[in-house]
C-alpha cells in the first residue's frame, strides 16, 4: 500500500483539527504536519516530502490561490474553502479538488481516493517505484490499464488506453476520441498528461496528446490517426521526431533547423 504524506494548512484550528481527525481514520494518508499560515507551509515542505496538500484559500498575509502560485514543484492539493468562487482559479492552477466547508467524510474520501489514484497513475507513467515493505509499482503502461471517466451524474465509465486514440483540450475540458465514441470532461490536458504512460502517448501540440501506438501516417505537419489529421506544433517537433526516430528505418533524423526538407515535418503553431 503506497502510503500518501499530507499537510494541512488552514488558519482556522478547529478546520485544521477535522482534517486531521479524518486523515487519521484512512489507512494510506499520513500527517506530517499542520500550518497555520502559507509562510509556515514553506519551511516544512522545504523539509518533508509532501504527497497532498489540504490548502484553505482565505489565509492572512498570503493566500492560498497565490501561495500556490508561488510553488515550483506543487505536490497534490486539495482546496479547503467556504467560498465557492475560487473553484476555477483552483482548476486553472491544477487543484485536483475543491472541498466546500463544512467537510463531511464521505466528500473527504471521495477527494482523497482521486489523489491516491492520480498519484498511482503518475508513479506508473514515470516508471518511479514507490513501496512499503512488499508493495511494487509497474514501471509502464500495460495492456490491461484504463481510466474510470465521468459522463453524467451517475454515469461512470471504463476506458481502456489502449483504446484510447487521442486528447484534445477545450478549456478547461477535454475530449477523449475513441474509435466509435468520444468523452468530454471537466479536466486539464496537462494533469491528463502526467497520469498517461509516458511510453503510450505524447503531446504533439498545446491543444493535442496522441496514443503513439495509434499513430497510421505522419503527413507534413500532421499525424494521422483513425483518418484524422493532427497538427504537430513546433515546441513538440523535437520530442516527437526522436519518438519517431526510434520506431523508424529509412531517412528519418533528428529534428534541427535544417531537417524540414529530410524529415517532411514543418512547424504548426
Amino acid at each position: 500500500m503506497t502510503i500518501i504524506k499530507c499537510l494541512i494548512i488552514d488558519d482556522e484550528f478547529l478546520a485544521r483539527q477535522l482534517l486531521e481527525g479524518y486523515i487519521r481514520k484512512v489507512p494510506f494518508l499520513e500527517l506530517v504536519g499542520q500550518c497555520e499560515s502559507a509562510f509556515e507551509a514553506m519551511k516544512l515542505l522545504q523539509e518533508e516530502k509532501i504527497d497532498l496538500m489540504f490548502l484553505d484559500v482565505n489565509m492572512p498575509e498570503l493566500s492560498g490561490i497565490n501561495f500556490i502560485r508561488t510553488l515550483k514543484h506543487k505536490p497534490e492539493i486539495i482546496i479547503t474553502t467556504a467560498y465557492s468562487e475560487h473553484a476555477l482559479e483552483g482548476y486553472e492552477l491544477d487543484v485536483i479538488e475543491y472541498l466546500l466547508k463544512p467537510i463531511y467524510f464521505e466528500r473527504f474520501m471521495l477527494a482523497v481516493n482521486k489523489v491516491r489514484d492520480m498519484i498511482g497513475l503518475k508513479m506508473r507513467a514515470r516508471g518511479i517505484e514507490r513501496k512499503d515493505e512488499n508493495a511494487e509499482l509497474p514501471r509502464m503502461a500495460k495492456e490491461d490499464d484504463f481510466l474510470f471517466i465521468k459522463t453524467g451524474s451517475q454515469m461512470i465509465v471504463k476506458v481502456y488506453l489502449r483504446d484510447i486514440l487521442y486528447i484534445e483540450s477545450l478549456h478547461e475540458y477535454v475530449r477523449i476520441w475513441l474509435e466509435a465514441e468520444s468523452y468530454t470532461i471537466y479536466h486539464s490536458l496537462k494533469s491528463l498528461l502526467e497520469i498517461l504512460p509516458c511510453d503510450q502517448f505524447i503531446q504533439v501540440h498545446r491543444s493535442s496528446i496522441v496514443n503513439f501506438n495509434k499513430i497510421e501516417a505522419i503527413e507534413g505537419n500532421c499525424v494521422r490517426i483513425n483518418g484524422q489529421s493532427i497538427g504537430i506544433g513546433k515546441n513538440y517537433r523535437d520530442e516527437f521526431l526522436n519518438r519517431v526516430k526510434s520506431k523508424s528505418i529509412g531517412a528519418i533524423k533528428s529534428a534541427s533547423k535544417n531537417s524540414d526538407e529530410q524529415t517532411g515535418i514543418s512547424s504548426a503553431d
